[in-house]
Formats: C-alpha cells, structure tokens, sequence
C-alpha cells in the first residue's frame, strides 16, 4: 500500500480533509538486540528458533528480565515491534516452570484477543 498516495487522497477529499490533525512521517531504524538475564527455557528457544526469531530486541530482553525480577513493565513501541513476545515470554516460561501458575490476558478487542490466542496455540 502507498501511504502517501492514501494520504494525498484522503486530504483531497472535502469528507475527510479536516479530519486529519498532524501526520509525521518516522524514519526507519537500525534494530538493537539484546540477551536477557533471565534464562529462556530451552523449549521456548526452539519455538523462537522455528519462527525466525534468533536474537531479541532489547525492549524484549528488558521485560522479560523485569518479569523475571517481579518488577512491572510497560512496553511501548510501534506495530509488529515484536511486543506479544514481551509478555508470552515470561508467562510460559513460568507456567513451564510452575504448572500451578496462571496468566490472566486482557485484550482491547476480540480480533487482537483471537491473534494472540493463535500464538500461543501454535507454541503449544
């Protein structure tokens, strides 16, 4: 999809041109890898592995490493920055660990509630 071209019309069209408060455009970035302190259990490495995910970004690293230590965490990035595996992470890893414990994921919206579930389906 052409975002400007989007863009262009959407502004050329009386119905929507007012509605558009600010548009920015964010430069791409060289992505930052990090390993975690806390340990990744083994099956969980594979799972990663099998999706193509050799190596975890920093913000990734940093809250698994915070959930690890008990401490909250609030992740904020950009679409498809990988952020599932910020929580799914340490909530397997210590249901691998403890299979009393649980996980409870609340979600804005059935279809993000259905895309999360389908991750965790497939690592299952």
């Amino acid at each position: 999809m052409d975002v400007r071209a989007l863009l262009r019309d959407i502004t050329a069209d009386r119905r929507y041109r007012d509605q558009i408060a600010h548009v920015r455009e964010v430069s791409a970035r060289e992505a930052r890898y990090a390993e975690p302190q806390a340990t990744i259990p083994e099956v969980l490495r594979s799972i990663l592995r099998r999706q193509n995910v050799h190596r975890l970004y920093t913000h990734q690293a940093q809250a698994l490493d915070a959930a690890a230590e008990g401490r909250d965490a609030v992740v904020v990035t950009g679409t498809a920055s990988g952020k599932t595996l910020c929580y799914n992470l340490p909530v397997v890893s210590t249901a691998l660990e403890d299979a009393d414990a649980r996980a409870l994921y609340m979600f804005p919206t059935k279809a993000l509630t259905q895309d999360q579930c389908g991750v965790l389906r497939r690592w299952a």
